[in-house]
Protein backbone atom coordinates (compact mmCIF):
# COMPACT_ATOMS: atom_id res chain seq x y z
CA UNK A 1 0.00 0.00 0.00
CA UNK A 2 1.29 3.46 -0.87
CA UNK A 3 0.13 6.19 1.49
CA UNK A 4 1.47 9.74 1.09
CA UNK A 5 4.49 8.26 -0.61
CA UNK A 6 5.25 6.07 2.41
CA UNK A 7 4.41 2.52 3.28
CA UNK A 8 3.12 0.92 6.51
CA UNK A 9 1.16 3.85 8.00
CA UNK A 10 -2.35 4.58 6.73
CA UNK A 11 -1.90 8.34 6.73
CA UNK A 12 0.58 10.88 7.86
CA UNK A 13 0.51 14.56 8.71
CA UNK A 14 2.92 16.85 6.88
CA UNK A 15 4.97 17.36 9.99
CA UNK A 16 6.29 13.82 9.70
CA UNK A 17 4.57 12.62 12.87
CA UNK A 18 2.29 9.60 12.61
CA UNK A 19 -1.17 11.03 12.37
CA UNK A 20 -2.45 10.02 15.78
CA UNK A 21 -0.27 12.63 17.49
CA UNK A 22 -1.63 15.60 19.29
CA UNK A 23 0.11 18.07 17.02
CA UNK A 24 1.95 19.49 20.03
CA UNK A 25 5.01 17.24 19.81
CA UNK A 26 8.27 18.95 18.91
CA UNK A 27 10.96 17.68 16.55
CA UNK A 28 14.15 16.40 18.09
CA UNK A 29 16.58 19.19 18.80
CA UNK A 30 19.59 17.08 17.96
CA UNK A 31 18.94 17.84 14.28
CA UNK A 32 19.27 14.21 13.22
CA UNK A 33 16.82 12.38 11.01
CA UNK A 34 15.89 8.75 11.30
CA UNK A 35 13.49 6.44 9.55
CA UNK A 36 11.03 4.52 11.65
CA UNK A 37 8.48 2.42 9.77
CA UNK A 38 9.47 4.35 6.61
CA UNK A 39 8.29 7.66 8.07
CA UNK A 40 10.58 10.67 8.53
CA UNK A 41 10.14 11.53 12.17
CA UNK A 42 13.13 13.82 12.93
CA UNK A 43 13.79 11.85 16.11
CA UNK A 44 16.80 10.24 17.64
CA UNK A 45 16.59 7.46 20.22
CA UNK A 46 15.96 9.64 23.33
CA UNK A 47 12.73 10.83 21.68
CA UNK A 48 11.49 7.45 20.45
CA UNK A 49 9.20 6.98 23.47
CA UNK A 50 7.22 10.02 22.35
CA UNK A 51 6.87 8.52 18.88
CA UNK A 52 5.66 5.23 20.36
CA UNK A 53 3.01 7.03 22.37
CA UNK A 54 1.90 9.00 19.31
CA UNK A 55 1.30 6.01 17.02
CA UNK A 56 -2.32 6.01 15.80
CA UNK A 57 -4.79 3.56 17.27
CA UNK A 58 -6.45 1.37 14.65
CA UNK A 59 -10.20 0.97 14.35
CA UNK A 60 -11.67 -2.50 14.02
CA UNK A 61 -11.79 -2.06 10.24
CA UNK A 62 -8.05 -1.33 10.11
CA UNK A 63 -8.23 2.44 9.64
CA UNK A 64 -6.30 4.64 12.02
CA UNK A 65 -7.57 7.63 13.95
CA UNK A 66 -6.04 10.92 12.93
CA UNK A 67 -6.13 13.80 15.41
CA UNK A 68 -6.92 17.06 13.58
CA UNK A 69 -5.59 20.54 14.18
CA UNK A 70 -8.09 23.34 14.72
CA UNK A 71 -8.92 25.09 11.46
CA UNK A 72 -8.69 28.45 13.22
CA UNK A 73 -5.11 27.70 14.26
CA UNK A 74 -4.19 27.06 10.65
CA UNK A 75 -5.80 30.22 9.27
CA UNK A 76 -4.26 32.16 12.15
CA UNK A 77 -0.84 30.90 11.04
CA UNK A 78 -0.99 32.86 7.77
CA UNK A 79 0.40 36.39 7.72
CA UNK A 80 1.80 38.88 5.23
CA UNK A 81 4.56 41.49 5.23
CA UNK A 82 3.67 45.13 4.59
CA UNK A 83 5.46 48.49 4.47
CA UNK A 84 2.85 51.03 5.60
CA UNK A 85 5.45 53.80 5.76
CA UNK A 86 6.94 53.39 2.28
CA UNK A 87 5.23 56.48 0.93
CA UNK A 88 7.20 56.51 -2.34
CA UNK A 89 5.88 53.06 -3.29
CA UNK A 90 2.43 51.60 -3.85
CA UNK A 91 2.07 51.38 -0.06
CA UNK A 92 1.61 55.14 -0.10
CA UNK A 93 -1.83 54.54 -1.64
CA UNK A 94 -3.42 53.62 1.67
CA UNK A 95 -7.10 54.37 1.10
CA UNK A 96 -7.32 53.37 -2.56
CA UNK A 97 -5.07 50.29 -2.52
CA UNK A 98 -3.33 49.09 0.64
CA UNK A 99 -6.28 49.02 3.04
CA UNK A 100 -8.72 47.70 0.47
CA UNK A 101 -6.57 44.79 -0.67
CA UNK A 102 -5.41 43.85 2.83
CA UNK A 103 -8.95 43.54 4.12
CA UNK A 104 -10.09 41.72 0.98
CA UNK A 105 -7.29 39.19 1.38
CA UNK A 106 -8.56 38.29 4.83
CA UNK A 107 -5.18 37.81 6.54
CA UNK A 108 -5.28 38.81 10.20
CA UNK A 109 -1.55 39.14 10.83
CA UNK A 110 0.87 41.63 9.27
CA UNK A 111 4.58 42.26 9.83
CA UNK A 112 5.98 45.75 9.33
CA UNK A 113 8.97 47.81 10.42
CA UNK A 114 7.78 51.33 9.66
CA UNK A 115 6.48 53.84 12.18
CA UNK A 116 5.38 57.43 12.54
CA UNK A 117 2.16 58.97 13.83
CA UNK A 118 0.43 58.64 10.48
CA UNK A 119 1.47 55.00 10.15
CA UNK A 120 0.32 54.32 13.73
CA UNK A 121 -3.09 55.75 12.84
CA UNK A 122 -3.31 53.39 9.86
CA UNK A 123 -2.25 50.42 12.01
CA UNK A 124 -5.05 51.24 14.45
CA UNK A 125 -7.48 51.59 11.56
CA UNK A 126 -6.90 48.08 10.19
CA UNK A 127 -6.68 46.83 13.77
CA UNK A 128 -10.37 47.61 14.18
CA UNK A 129 -11.06 44.81 11.69
CA UNK A 130 -9.10 42.25 13.73
CA UNK A 131 -5.69 42.64 12.06
CA UNK A 132 -2.72 42.24 14.43
CA UNK A 133 0.83 43.54 13.96
CA UNK A 134 4.32 42.12 14.45
CA UNK A 135 6.48 45.26 14.60
CA UNK A 136 10.20 45.40 13.89
CA UNK A 137 11.50 47.86 16.49
CA UNK A 138 14.08 48.33 19.24
CA UNK A 139 14.11 48.48 23.02
CA UNK A 140 14.63 52.24 22.85
CA UNK A 141 11.67 52.90 20.57
CA UNK A 142 9.27 50.32 21.96
CA UNK A 143 7.53 52.26 24.77
CA UNK A 144 6.48 55.15 22.53
CA UNK A 145 5.55 53.00 19.55
CA UNK A 146 3.55 50.48 21.59
CA UNK A 147 1.54 53.28 23.20
CA UNK A 148 0.79 54.87 19.83
CA UNK A 149 -0.21 51.63 18.11
CA UNK A 150 -2.36 50.27 20.90
CA UNK A 151 -4.02 46.90 21.28
CA UNK A 152 -3.58 45.75 17.69
CA UNK A 153 0.15 45.27 18.40
CA UNK A 154 0.66 41.50 18.79
CA UNK A 155 4.41 41.24 19.04
CA UNK A 156 7.78 42.83 18.45
CA UNK A 157 10.93 41.79 16.66
CA UNK A 158 14.46 43.14 16.86
CA UNK A 159 16.63 44.08 13.89
CA UNK A 160 15.84 42.33 10.61
CA UNK A 161 18.60 40.25 8.98
CA UNK A 162 21.45 41.75 11.02
CA UNK A 163 23.99 39.62 9.17
CA UNK A 164 23.37 41.82 6.13
CA UNK A 165 24.08 45.01 8.05
CA UNK A 166 27.25 47.05 7.64
CA UNK A 167 28.08 46.77 11.31
CA UNK A 168 31.67 45.71 11.87
CA UNK A 169 30.50 43.34 14.61
CA UNK A 170 27.00 42.34 13.57
CA UNK A 171 26.91 39.49 16.08
CA UNK A 172 27.34 41.81 19.07
CA UNK A 173 24.89 44.27 17.52
CA UNK A 174 22.23 41.59 17.03
CA UNK A 175 22.64 40.09 20.49
CA UNK A 176 22.51 43.51 22.17
CA UNK A 177 19.40 44.53 20.22
CA UNK A 178 17.61 41.26 21.00
CA UNK A 179 18.43 41.41 24.71
CA UNK A 180 17.43 45.06 25.06
CA UNK A 181 14.13 44.56 23.25
CA UNK A 182 13.19 41.55 25.36
CA UNK A 183 14.18 43.15 28.67
CA UNK A 184 12.35 46.38 27.82
CA UNK A 185 9.17 44.58 26.80
CA UNK A 186 9.06 42.27 29.81
CA UNK A 187 9.92 44.93 32.40
CA UNK A 188 6.86 47.12 31.72
CA UNK A 189 3.29 46.16 32.56
CA UNK A 190 2.12 47.97 29.42
CA UNK A 191 4.20 45.75 27.10
CA UNK A 192 4.77 42.55 29.07
CA UNK A 193 2.02 40.76 27.13
CA UNK A 194 3.73 41.35 23.78
CA UNK A 195 5.35 38.36 22.10
CA UNK A 196 9.05 38.89 21.41
CA UNK A 197 10.30 37.24 18.23
CA UNK A 198 13.97 36.50 17.67
CA UNK A 199 16.00 38.01 14.86
CA UNK A 200 15.75 36.35 11.45
CA UNK A 201 18.98 35.88 9.54
CA UNK A 202 19.61 36.36 5.83
CA UNK A 203 22.18 33.56 5.64
CA UNK A 204 20.43 30.64 7.27
CA UNK A 205 23.35 28.33 6.48
CA UNK A 206 26.32 30.11 8.10
CA UNK A 207 25.07 32.91 10.34
CA UNK A 208 23.27 30.89 13.08
CA UNK A 209 26.53 29.30 14.26
CA UNK A 210 28.12 32.74 14.50
CA UNK A 211 25.20 34.29 16.36
CA UNK A 212 24.69 31.51 18.89
CA UNK A 213 21.88 30.74 21.32
CA UNK A 214 19.69 33.74 22.19
CA UNK A 215 16.61 31.78 23.26
CA UNK A 216 16.57 33.38 26.70
CA UNK A 217 15.59 36.68 25.09
CA UNK A 218 12.70 35.54 22.91
CA UNK A 219 9.27 33.94 23.03
CA UNK A 220 9.49 32.77 19.41
CA UNK A 221 12.39 32.08 17.10
CA UNK A 222 12.47 33.65 13.66
CA UNK A 223 13.62 32.43 10.26
CA UNK A 224 13.48 33.31 6.54
CA UNK A 225 13.13 30.01 4.65
CA UNK A 226 12.91 31.24 1.04
CA UNK A 227 12.39 28.33 -1.36
CA UNK A 228 14.14 30.02 -4.34
CA UNK A 229 11.74 28.79 -6.99
CA UNK A 230 11.55 25.20 -5.77
CA UNK A 231 8.76 23.16 -4.19
CA UNK A 232 8.42 24.47 -0.61
CA UNK A 233 9.39 21.29 1.24
CA UNK A 234 12.47 20.71 -0.93
CA UNK A 235 14.41 23.92 -0.29
CA UNK A 236 14.48 26.24 2.72
CA UNK A 237 17.18 28.63 1.58
CA UNK A 238 20.93 28.53 0.89
CA UNK A 239 20.73 25.02 -0.50
CA UNK A 240 19.43 23.60 2.78
CA UNK A 241 16.78 20.94 3.21
CA UNK A 242 13.91 21.56 5.57
CA UNK A 243 15.55 19.44 8.26
CA UNK A 244 18.89 21.21 7.94
CA UNK A 245 17.34 24.68 7.96
CA UNK A 246 15.35 23.92 11.12
CA UNK A 247 18.46 22.51 12.80
CA UNK A 248 20.43 25.67 11.97
CA UNK A 249 17.64 27.93 13.23
CA UNK A 250 17.56 26.00 16.50
CA UNK A 251 21.14 27.08 17.14
CA UNK A 252 19.71 30.53 17.86
CA UNK A 253 16.20 29.80 19.17
CA UNK A 254 16.75 26.40 20.86
CA UNK A 255 13.34 24.89 21.69
CA UNK A 256 11.28 28.06 21.30
CA UNK A 257 8.38 27.83 18.81
CA UNK A 258 9.25 29.19 15.37
CA UNK A 259 7.82 31.86 13.10
CA UNK A 260 8.82 32.31 9.46
CA UNK A 261 8.83 36.10 9.47
CA UNK A 262 9.52 36.17 5.72
CA UNK A 263 8.88 33.48 3.11
CA UNK A 264 7.36 32.95 -0.30
CA UNK A 265 8.02 33.44 -3.99
CA UNK A 266 8.61 36.34 -6.37
CA UNK A 267 7.86 36.58 -10.09
CA UNK A 268 11.14 37.72 -11.60
CA UNK A 269 11.74 34.45 -13.43
CA UNK A 270 15.15 35.42 -14.86
CA UNK A 271 17.00 35.81 -11.58
CA UNK A 272 19.77 33.19 -11.16
CA UNK A 273 20.79 33.78 -7.52
CA UNK A 274 17.24 33.73 -6.18
CA UNK A 275 15.05 32.23 -8.93
CA UNK A 276 11.48 33.38 -9.30
CA UNK A 277 8.49 31.50 -10.67
CA UNK A 278 5.49 32.37 -12.80
CA UNK A 279 2.46 33.92 -11.14
CA UNK A 280 0.51 30.70 -11.73
CA UNK A 281 3.18 28.49 -10.15
CA UNK A 282 3.52 30.86 -7.18
CA UNK A 283 -0.21 30.52 -6.52
CA UNK A 284 0.19 26.74 -6.34
CA UNK A 285 3.33 26.80 -4.23
CA UNK A 286 2.11 29.39 -1.73
CA UNK A 287 -0.82 27.24 -0.59
CA UNK A 288 1.42 24.18 -0.32
CA UNK A 289 3.89 26.30 1.65
CA UNK A 290 1.35 27.34 4.29
CA UNK A 291 0.31 23.74 4.97
CA UNK A 292 3.89 22.42 4.94
CA UNK A 293 5.15 25.05 7.37
CA UNK A 294 2.14 24.68 9.67
CA UNK A 295 2.42 20.90 9.78
CA UNK A 296 6.13 21.12 10.53
CA UNK A 297 5.50 23.20 13.64
CA UNK A 298 5.96 26.71 12.22
CA UNK A 299 3.44 28.69 14.26
CA UNK A 300 3.03 31.47 11.72
CA UNK A 301 4.50 32.38 8.36
CA UNK A 302 4.42 35.89 6.94
CA UNK A 303 4.40 35.81 3.15
CA UNK A 304 6.68 38.47 1.70
CA UNK A 305 4.84 40.67 0.71
CA UNK A 306 1.39 42.19 0.08
CA UNK A 307 2.09 44.71 -2.71
CA UNK A 308 4.56 44.93 -5.57
CA UNK A 309 6.56 47.99 -4.56
CA UNK A 310 6.73 49.94 -7.82
CA UNK A 311 5.96 49.62 -11.51
CA UNK A 312 8.69 47.61 -13.23
CA UNK A 313 7.48 46.62 -16.68
CA UNK A 314 10.93 45.35 -17.69
CA UNK A 315 10.97 43.05 -14.63
CA UNK A 316 14.47 44.21 -13.77
CA UNK A 317 14.22 44.41 -9.97
CA UNK A 318 13.34 41.29 -7.98
CA UNK A 319 12.25 43.43 -5.02
CA UNK A 320 9.39 44.84 -7.10
CA UNK A 321 7.80 41.45 -7.74
CA UNK A 322 7.25 39.75 -4.37
CA UNK A 323 3.74 41.12 -3.96
CA UNK A 324 0.37 39.39 -4.02
CA UNK A 325 -0.95 42.53 -5.71
CA UNK A 326 0.58 44.02 -8.86
CA UNK A 327 1.72 47.62 -8.89
CA UNK A 328 -1.37 48.59 -10.93
CA UNK A 329 -3.59 47.32 -8.10
CA UNK A 330 -4.77 44.15 -9.83
CA UNK A 331 -4.46 40.89 -7.92
CA UNK A 332 -2.21 37.98 -8.80
CA UNK A 333 -3.35 34.33 -8.75
CA UNK A 334 -1.63 33.91 -5.35
CA UNK A 335 -3.85 36.61 -3.86
CA UNK A 336 -6.96 34.87 -5.16
CA UNK A 337 -5.83 31.47 -3.90
CA UNK A 338 -5.01 32.72 -0.39
CA UNK A 339 -8.22 34.73 -0.18
CA UNK A 340 -10.25 31.69 -1.22
CA UNK A 341 -8.39 29.42 1.22
CA UNK A 342 -9.10 31.75 4.14
CA UNK A 343 -12.77 32.08 3.17
CA UNK A 344 -13.24 28.33 2.85
CA UNK A 345 -11.59 27.55 6.20
CA UNK A 346 -12.97 30.55 8.11
CA UNK A 347 -14.05 29.59 11.63
CA UNK A 348 -14.39 30.93 15.14
CA UNK A 349 -12.23 30.17 18.16
CA UNK A 350 -14.80 28.19 20.14
CA UNK A 351 -13.57 24.63 19.58
CA UNK A 352 -11.29 23.52 22.39
CA UNK A 353 -10.97 19.80 21.71
CA UNK A 354 -10.88 18.18 18.32
CA UNK A 355 -12.40 14.81 17.46
CA UNK A 356 -10.21 12.21 15.74
CA UNK A 357 -11.22 10.80 12.38
CA UNK A 358 -10.51 7.33 11.01
CA UNK A 359 -8.75 8.14 7.76
CA UNK A 360 -6.72 6.49 5.03
CA UNK A 361 -5.35 8.17 1.90
CA UNK A 362 -3.96 6.08 -0.93
CA UNK A 363 -2.18 7.43 -4.00
CA UNK A 364 -0.86 5.59 -7.07
CA UNK A 365 2.62 4.12 -6.97
CA UNK A 366 5.28 6.78 -7.45
CA UNK A 367 2.99 9.64 -6.38
CA UNK A 368 3.41 11.35 -3.01
CA UNK A 369 0.31 12.95 -1.50
CA UNK A 370 0.66 14.60 1.91
CA UNK A 371 -2.30 15.32 4.12
CA UNK A 372 -3.14 17.75 6.88
CA UNK A 373 -6.37 17.23 8.82
CA UNK A 374 -8.25 20.22 10.29
CA UNK A 375 -11.53 20.53 12.16
CA UNK A 376 -13.95 23.44 12.48
CA UNK A 377 -16.07 24.33 15.47
CA UNK A 378 -19.17 22.90 13.75
CA UNK A 379 -17.55 19.45 13.86
CA UNK A 380 -16.70 19.21 10.16
CA UNK A 381 -13.35 17.74 9.20
CA UNK A 382 -11.23 19.23 6.43
CA UNK A 383 -8.56 17.15 4.71
CA UNK A 384 -5.94 19.09 2.76
CA UNK A 385 -4.42 16.93 0.02
CA UNK A 386 -1.04 18.13 -1.24
CA UNK A 387 0.56 16.33 -4.13
CA UNK A 388 4.30 16.77 -3.85
CA UNK A 389 5.20 17.78 -7.39
CA UNK A 390 7.05 20.57 -9.14
CA UNK A 391 4.82 23.13 -10.85
CA UNK A 392 7.65 25.16 -12.38
CA UNK A 393 10.92 24.39 -14.15
CA UNK A 394 13.47 26.95 -12.89
CA UNK A 395 16.00 25.98 -15.56
CA UNK A 396 13.63 26.19 -18.52
CA UNK A 397 11.72 29.06 -16.86
CA UNK A 398 8.31 27.67 -17.66
CA UNK A 399 5.32 26.09 -15.95
CA UNK A 400 5.07 22.32 -15.71
CA UNK A 401 1.75 20.83 -16.71
CA UNK A 402 0.82 18.25 -14.07
CA UNK A 403 -1.73 15.62 -15.05
CA UNK A 404 -4.19 14.77 -12.26
CA UNK A 405 -4.20 11.35 -10.64
CA UNK A 406 -6.95 9.56 -8.76
CA UNK A 407 -6.45 9.47 -5.00
CA UNK A 408 -8.58 7.24 -2.78
CA UNK A 409 -9.78 8.58 0.59
CA UNK A 410 -11.36 6.15 3.05
CA UNK A 411 -13.05 6.98 6.35
CA UNK A 412 -14.14 4.81 9.26
CA UNK A 413 -17.85 5.48 8.70
CA UNK A 414 -20.13 6.97 6.09
CA UNK A 415 -19.80 10.73 5.66
CA UNK A 416 -21.01 13.37 3.24
CA UNK A 417 -18.26 15.19 1.36
CA UNK A 418 -17.51 18.24 -0.74
CA UNK A 419 -14.25 19.21 -2.40
CA UNK A 420 -12.72 22.62 -3.04
CA UNK A 421 -9.77 23.86 -5.08
CA UNK A 422 -8.87 27.29 -3.60
CA UNK A 423 -6.73 28.18 -6.61
CA UNK A 424 -9.93 28.19 -8.67
CA UNK A 425 -12.81 29.16 -6.38
CA UNK A 426 -14.09 29.40 -2.82
CA UNK A 427 -17.13 27.32 -3.81
CA UNK A 428 -17.32 23.49 -3.88
CA UNK A 429 -16.23 21.86 -7.12
CA UNK A 430 -17.78 18.45 -6.33
CA UNK A 431 -20.36 16.92 -3.98
CA UNK A 432 -20.44 13.33 -2.74
CA UNK A 433 -23.31 11.40 -1.15
CA UNK A 434 -22.58 9.81 2.20
CA UNK A 435 -19.97 7.10 1.77
CA UNK A 436 -16.83 5.76 3.39
CA UNK A 437 -14.79 5.63 0.17
CA UNK A 438 -14.11 8.58 -2.12
CA UNK A 439 -12.05 8.94 -5.29
CA UNK A 440 -10.62 12.43 -5.86
CA UNK A 441 -8.72 13.88 -8.80
CA UNK A 442 -5.56 15.58 -7.49
CA UNK A 443 -3.27 17.68 -9.65
CA UNK A 444 -0.69 20.24 -8.56
CA UNK A 445 -3.21 22.44 -6.71
CA UNK A 446 -4.16 21.86 -3.08
CA UNK A 447 -7.47 20.00 -2.80
CA UNK A 448 -9.59 20.56 0.30
CA UNK A 449 -12.08 17.87 1.25
CA UNK A 450 -14.90 18.73 3.66
CA UNK A 451 -16.33 15.77 5.57
CA UNK A 452 -19.51 15.85 7.64
CA UNK A 453 -21.66 13.31 9.38
CA UNK A 454 -25.02 12.73 7.73
CA UNK A 455 -26.73 14.12 10.83
CA UNK A 456 -24.72 17.35 10.58
CA UNK A 457 -25.64 17.73 6.91
CA UNK A 458 -29.33 17.32 7.71
CA UNK A 459 -29.06 19.90 10.48
CA UNK A 460 -27.51 22.44 8.07
CA UNK A 461 -30.20 21.84 5.44
CA UNK A 462 -33.01 22.29 7.96
CA UNK A 463 -31.61 25.54 9.36
CA UNK A 464 -33.60 28.67 8.37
Amino acid sequence: MKINGYSTFHSQDLDGWPSGGTGQEKPCLHGKGCRSHAVWCHLCWPCMLLLFLAVPVAYGDGLQKVMPHRAVDFTNSIGVNTHFGYYDTQYGLYDSLLRHRLLELGVKHIRDGTFNEDVARKYRDVGKTGVRLLLITSGKRLPREAEAIGSMLWGVEAVNEPDRSRKTDWVKYARDEQRMLYETAKSDDATRHLQVVGVSLANIRNSPSQLGDMSQWMDYGGMHPYAAGQYPSKHWGWGLTMEAALAETRKVSADKPLIATECGYHNKQNNPNHPGVSEQAAAIYHLHMFFIYFSNGIKRCYKYELLDLKPDDRIADMECHFGLVRSDGSVKPSFVAIRNLLRILADNDTVRKCTPLALEVEAPAGVTVRTTLLQKSDGSWWVALLRETEAYDVKQKKDIQVSPVNVCVRTGHKLAARTYIPNKSDMPVAHYDHSDTFTLSVGAEVVLMELRTVKAVRTIKSSP
